[in-house]
């Protein structure tokens, strides 16, 4: 296995990226960067703090003031843990928002940049997931990787998710809300989501039965990195 690796995984939102990205972690023993968790913590910032998400001045402000830092699957904001928090869906849809703004993203990307260095210099392979990962976070990633699904499949799965966490949202809203969140993050002037993966070098996987690990896992074997 070659160490010091990184592994980029992107795509639209409830494809299942932090699904298989965390499985891949566990079964690699590598480091885990939700790159997707740091735009819903500026946005859980600023909810908290009553900042207007689309007041591109005062999220910008706020940055200097937040700290985020990664524990295997947990998420601190502050050395607080939210890692349940930032998945409700005030800072879940506020974060893509607050990732339209081209200074908050090129913050982020420093830190995650910063933070995969670290890793990497542990010796540790580090899969990343988000909507950049391979574009603009990690260019250079030694595999970069497209998860998608249909959007039925992906609006069942946000579903589920609320009625875990208590709240029943009709398939419909969410459905729509997906399809508002796929045209804002593929519409992004600065760092959009890939609408031409084929054409930028990533291994394209359709998640939409969610067994598609094992296929990763066998690209990664083919290209020598496992």
């Amino acid at each position: 296995m070659k160490k010091g690796f990184i592994m980029a995984i992107d795509g639209p939102v409830a494809a299942g990226k932090g699904t298989i990205a965390k499985k891949l972690s566990r079964d690699l023993q590598a480091f885990y960067l939700y790159t997707g968790a740091m735009y819903r913590i500026v946005a859980l910032a600023c909810i908290e703090k009553g900042i207007d998400l689309h007041n591109e001045g005062q999220v910008v402000a706020e940055l200097p003031s937040i700290a985020i830092r990664f524990d295997g699957e947990q998420v601190f904001f502050n050395d607080k843990e939210v890692t349940e928090r930032i998945k409700e869906a005030d800072a879940a849809n506020g974060s893509s928002v607050v990732a339209a703004f081209p200074k908050v993203r090129e913050h982020m990307v420093a830190l995650q940049q910063q933070i995969a260095h670290d890793a990497i210099a542990a010796g540790k392979i580090v899969v990343s997931e988000g909507r950049d990962t391979g574009t603009k976070v990690f260019p250079n990633a030694d595999i970069k990787i497209y998860l998608t699904a249909n959007d039925e499949v992906r609006a069942k799965r946000r579903v589920a998710q609320f009625k875990d966490q208590g709240k029943d949202v009709p398939f419909e809203q969410v459905l729509q809300d997906i399809k508002e969140r796929d045209q804002r993050d593929k519409g992004r002037i600065t760092d959009p989501l890939p609408s031409n993966p084929e054409e930028l070098d990533y291994f394209i996987v359709d998640n939409s039965d969610e067994n598609e690990e094992q296929a990763i896992l066998a690209e990664l074997k083919r290209r020598g990195l496992i």
